[in-house]
């Protein structure tokens, strides 16, 4: 069943929210909605995540669930909710996003257009090797997709980048993602020509349409190769930190806000530039929060990443320079002592 995306507006049921963040609660709850919330999923085999699912959406009505982070990749809770008949997506439209072997067998179904749009992802295959990815976001409603951001993940190691099936430092899941040398550098807006971009842009959005993706977030990585760009995997949630930080910073949308409008038949604002940012992979322990913002250059810290702003790319690219050339003077600094 596909759900209406006007449910705020017309829906008086609940709306269960699985696995959500406060702000996303908050919003929620300020736009009139009234919530139920499943805070965690794991401690629950998947029977018993299935039968708690059933009770909740049982007991209270529900109209619709929504799936966060992890759990929006969680067989148990899309094929549940499916099956009661309060999904705003096909279980298997989520759950083949998620799956890169699965994304290129669809692509290859697709015609012969599509077929080499992916990374190879067989034990034999040996997939073009890169060092940018484009991460981009986009929020579906009723079947249409709209970009609301496209984030360059420059990786700076030493070995140029291949796809495995390692935990990726982007999302912290163990998908096909990459065998990274280091934490990429996000900037936003990315640095690309309108070709490119709209060449990316109809790469993500034309996925989402292979998929049958009809409402939510998406989030889809997109290699830089020379062979042209390639789908990494296409995760059914909006983008991580620090990506989503940096549309938010950037643009002044805010993710929960924007998707709440969504499920309340609001039209969508347009994003609008404002300004630039990148996030920088940050040396200093992620758990001080105030570690570096005493650098002119930085504007916040977390999580192992230097936020930094600008009203033009020049000026950003000068002041991302200088945080990575402090941090690699501060480096040889180090090993030379460790030397001596």
């Amino acid at each position: 069943m596909t759900a209406s995306a006007g449910l705020g507006s017309s829906d008086p049921r609940p709306l269960l929210l699985v696995c959500p963040t406060p702000k996303l609660v908050a919003e929620a709850k300020e736009a009139g909605f009234p919530v139920v919330t499943i805070a965690e999923t794991t401690g629950f085999t998947d029977d018993q995540l299935r039968d708690h699912l059933v009770e909740t959406v049982r007991t209270h009505r529900v109209g619709m669930l929504i799936a966060c982070g992890d759990a929006s990749t969680l067989p148990a809770v899309l094929e549940t909710a499916e099956r009661l008949g309060v999904s705003p997506n096909p279980a298997t439209s989520a759950r083949l996003l998620a799956d890169a072997s699965q994304i290129r067998g669809l692509l290859t179904r697709s015609g012969p257009q599509w077929e080499a749009l992916a990374l190879p992802t067989g034990p034999g295959d040996a997939p073009p090797p890169y060092d940018i990815e484009y991460g981009v976001e986009t929020l579906t409603v009723e079947g249409m997709h709209r970009v609301t951001g496209i984030v360059e993940l420059r990786y700076t190691g030493k070995e140029a980048t291949r796809a495995g099936s390692v935990p990726d430092p982007v999302t912290g899941d163990a998908t096909a993602g990459t065998d990274l040398r280091g934490a990429p550098v996000h900037t936003f807006p990315a640095p690309l020509t309108r070709q490119e971009e709209a060449e990316i842009r109809a790469l993500a959005t034309g996925l989402l349409d292979l998929a049958g993706y009809e409402f939510g977030y998406a989030f889809t990585r997109v290699a830089r190769t020379d062979e042209g760009p390639r789908v990494v995997e296409s995760l059914p949630r909006q983008a991580s930190w620090p990506a989503s930080r940096l549309i938010e910073l950037t643009t002044g949308l805010m993710a929960e806000r924007e998707l709440v409008r969504a499920l309340s038949g609001i039209p969508l604002d347009a994003p609008v530039m404002v300004g630039c940012a990148a996030a920088v992979p940050s040396p200093g322990p992620s758990d001080a929060p105030d570690h570096g913002t005493a650098l002119p250059e930085v504007r916040e810290v977390r999580d192992g990443y230097a936020l930094l702003t600008a009203l033009t790319p020049a000026e950003l690219a000068a002041r991302r320079d200088a945080v990575l050339d402090r941090q690699a003077s501060a480096g040889l600094l180090a090993a030379g002592e460790g030397t001596a």
